[in-house]
């Protein structure tokens, strides 16, 4: 599951093996902090450009050309839909996240490419399922 900052950069690039209509659904959440608290919103193709960089208005999209290239992105917040547009939900109160983060002992490991590493494989998944069908 994907969760991303409003305001962070996102892209996903995959093998595309032969042109035409794919569809890649991401699954996670967009994240808000507000002045009361964090808020997390399911993920819609609104929130993202398409292969042809336009904004996304569905999960389906055509792909022009076979080979590695950039499938879905997102750069700094952008495109963005209206906050009445999304199903924002509290997720916990901004305050008591930050004391939580502060008390945790020693920071966990990280391992800041297996994220885009799992999701790149996701979608190359999905795209060779899709060319077969």
């Amino acid at each position: 599951m994907l969760v991303l900052d409003e305001d962070q950069s996102f892209s996903l690039q995959a093998n595309v093996t032969s042109p035409g209509f794919q569809s890649v659904v991401l699954s996670g959440y967009i994240t808000q902090r507000r002045a009361d608290g964090v808020y997390a919103a399911p993920l819609i193709p609104q929130l993202f450009y398409g292969v042809d960089g336009k904004q996304l208005t569905a999960w389906r999209q055509y792909i022009p050309s076979a080979g590695t290239q950039t499938i879905l992105s997102r750069v700094g917040g952008q495109p963005s839909v209206p906050r009445e547009e999304l199903w924002w939900r509290k997720i916990s109160d901004f305050e008591e996240k930050v004391a939580a983060e502060e008390v945790v002992a020693p920071k966990q490991l990280e391992v800041p490419w297996l994220l885009p590493a799992l999701i790149v494989a996701s979608g190359m998944v999905l795209l060779y399922l899709g060319t077969r069908s």
